[in-house]
């Protein structure tokens, strides 16, 4: 290559370097201000002056303290709930409102709105702005699956309730980790998400307890008492009647983990049944009942549903009116739903040997089936074997038992013509002397064949008085008073007679049983019937008594009886009074001297004479009654028993829940602590004092 040519390529090379330095100069490259601005659109938005940050688009909700809207955060570019106080007029009602958003922010944790944010708006009003989660309240979750909402029901089932309640635990748990109380657990407090989610919101009531002494540098994560609780209502009551614990109704009552315990155990009242855990008609009321522990246990509120004895065990225990009663911890109350849900017995229902093994075989049943498929199996083999032996021994038997039944034969037939005569002779007798009338029918046909013998005087006028006595019991006044015209006088029956000729009066035949009204009047008749006699007279009265019939027309014969079988003197001063009561009746027999409820015939049967009143509430203060088993028969709801001489005290928890009782009133310092918190387990108990 000659000189020149190289000089040319030269030149060329130079010549193209310089083009590419030149492109690649970004210096010497200049770019405008709007593609700059198309560059950096975030820090853009932040250097612009907005007028506001966040863009209301619609409200979400309102409560008592602050409303809540949806709205657009424009820095953030997504949509946020903003809330803003409602009464916060003055500087104090402020500071409060931010106090939540503070204290919420500080709470990190899956279960508990996050806070994204708080300040003044353009207006110097004070607001925060949280998460947005689609979804219900808890309260229109209850309120739907209340109402029979199909698919409320079919989306939420007790156990996916059962995991809401559990991830409940964990938020309130956390917080009591880091020393907050929440004091406002309620279903409107708590948002289901679409997906799952699970978010406890509304810590307006929250407190700070047992926090770190403040110093000159604090830590961010510590809790400053000072700053974050109310210090403008104290001495006041906070919170929502019916998941408020006792002590929180109390102005100045201390307030511990205990409480929210409560308002999670009214929570958990509320998914077993839908409803409130205590009654009334207004808030205080319901506060009233709050304080004195008027609790029915969920599975006596709602029996058709066949909620499980652990679950309601473990909601009363939660319900406790004395705080040292309810669990130590949420993390023991959240292990008790867990035990459940994984088919184990709780510790609150205290399960015997047999629930233990059921739950075992629940959990295992594919094993359990295998088991008791093989124990079928093994024990049908051997029972066919045992009978095989059995029916070859019975063979053998029988050849046996027929040679001795033919060389018997003979010999019964010739003492069968003797013996019938000697043994309507002992029957006759036995019947004579029997004082046991529960088959009087029966009685009388045997006294009638003895009657037809050839017998003395003095036998024909015992026969006549028996008879006469079982015709009287069974209300056959003619007839009873045939066999007595027969027999002359006699004090054994003067007073069965006057009584038969002026009650066969008003029957038309004399198998006809009298009213109960009519054989009420009977009992009220100055005599000197043997008692015995009028309780066989008032036991087939009833056994033959229509079961239709109503307790109203019922009351007079109880009342009349009772006196009688108690000996009242002056029977009749006081009537019965029945009234209504939910479900059935209520009776009072407050001072009346009763020591039995019960009439006894032949000492095997007794009947409570209250039976067919069909009571649901029965006072006995102040009576004589001192044995429960007076109360047999009976299935109340209420029972008051003050100033009642019971003998057996520690029987009654049990015989309370054979009654079926939801509320028993008495003096509760006439019994045990340990009577008392048993029959607090399964009903409300109701101290009158003297």
């Amino acid at each position: 290559m000659d000189s020149e040519e190289k000089k040319g390529l030269e030149q060329s090379y130079k010549t193209r370097n310089e083009s590419l330095r030149d492109f690649y100069d970004t210096a010497k490259h200049v770019v405008d201000d709007a593609e700059q601005e198309s560059l950096t659109p975030i820090l853009n938005s932040l250097k612009q002056s907005k007028t506001q940050r966040y863009r209301e688009i619609d409200q979400i909700g309102e409560g008592g303290e602050k409303k809540i809207t949806l709205a657009h955060d424009e820095t953030l570019d997504r949509k946020v709930a903003v809330a803003r106080a409602i009464h916060a007029k003055n500087a104090q009602e402020q500071e409060q409102f931010l106090r939540e958003a503070r204290l919420t922010a500080k709470l990190s944790h899956p279960t508990i709105m996050p806070v994204y944010n708080m300040g003044l708006d353009e207006n110097g009003e004070p607001f925060f702005s949280m998460e947005v989660v689609p979804g219900d309240s808890l309260k229109t979750i209850v309120r739907r699956l209340r109402d029979g909402d199909p698919k409320y029901k079919r989306d939420y089932p007790r156990e996916t309730l059962l995991d809401i309640f559990c991830k409940v635990c964990d938020a309130i748990a956390y917080a009591h980790s880091r020393n907050v109380l929440h004091l406002d657990i309620k279903p409107d407090n708590i948002r289901v998400g679409e997906f799952g989610e699970v978010l406890v919101c509304d810590w307006g009531l929250a407190k700070v307890v047992n926090g770190s002494p403040a110093t000159s540098v604090k830590n961010p994560g510590e809790f400053d008492s000072d700053v974050l609780n109310d210090m403008t209502l104290t001495g006041t009551m906070k919170g929502t009647p019916g998941y408020m614990a006792p002590e929180q109704t109390q102005a100045y009552g201390e307030k511990t983990t205990k409480t929210d315990i409560y308002a999670l155990g009214a929570l958990l009242y509320t998914f077993l049944t839908f409803e409130l855990h205590v009654q009334g008609s207004n808030a205080s009321e319901i506060v009233r009942n709050t304080r004195s522990g008027k609790v029915i246990p969920p599975r006596r509120r709602k029996p058709e549903w066949r909620i499980p004895e652990s679950l309601s065990a473990v909601t009363m225990k939660a319900l406790a009116l004395d705080p040292a009663q309810r669990y130590e911890s949420v993390l023991m109350l959240r292990r008790e739903i867990t035990l459940f849900l994984s088919g184990r017995p709780t510790e609150a229902e205290r399960a015997n040997l047999v629930k233990k093994v059921s739950l075992l075989l629940q959990r295992h049943s594919s094993i359990a089936l295998l088991l008791i498929a093989y124990l079928v199996l093994t024990s049908a083999l051997g029972i066919n074997y045992l009978l095989k032996l059995r029916n070859e021994r019975d063979v053998a038997q029988q050849a046996r038992s027929e040679a001795q039944e033919n060389f018997n034969l003979f010999l019964r037939e010739q003492r069968v013509a003797k013996a019938r005569g000697e043994n309507l002779s002992e029957a006759v007798l036995y019947t004579v002397k029997s004082s046991d009338f529960i088959n009087a029918p029966s009685m009388i046909n045997v006294l009638n064949a003895g009657l037809q013998e050839e017998i003395d005087d003095e036998m024909r006028r015992d026969l006549l008085t028996q008879k006469g006595t079982l015709h009287f019991i069974l209300q056959e006044f003619d007839s009873a008073l045939d066999c007595f015209e027969q027999i002359g006088k006699s004090e054994r029956i003067d007073a069965m007679a006057v009584i038969s000729r002026k009650y066969s009066r008003l029957k038309n035949e004399d198998n006809q049983r009298l009213s109960d009204h009519q054989l009420a009047d009977l009992f009220k008749e100055e005599t000197d019937i043997n008692p015995l006699i009028l309780n066989y007279l008032y036991y087939h009265h009833m056994r033959r008594r229509p079961a239709s019939g109503s307790p109203q027309e019922y009351l007079p014969l109880a009342s009349s009886f009772l006196d009688r079988l108690n000996r009242i003197n002056n029977p009749g001063i006081r009537p019965f009074i029945l009234e209504p009561y939910e479900g059935g009746f209520q009776l009072d027999l407050t001072y009346r001297n009763y020591h039995t409820l019960l009439a006894e015939v032949s000492g095997a049967f007794r009947l409570n004479v209250l039976e067919p009143l069909q009571l649901k509430s029965l006072n006995l203060s102040y009576t004589r009654i001192s044995d429960l088993d007076n109360l047999d028969g009976l299935k109340l709801d209420k029972l008051t028993l003050v100033k009642t001489p019971v003998q057996n005290k520690r029987l009654l928890p049990e015989k309370a829940e054979a009654l079926g009782l939801k509320m028993i009133a008495l003096d509760a310092e006439e019994y045990d602590n340990l009577i008392i918190e048993r029959l607090k387990r399964s009903m409300v108990v109701i101290d009158k004092k003297r």
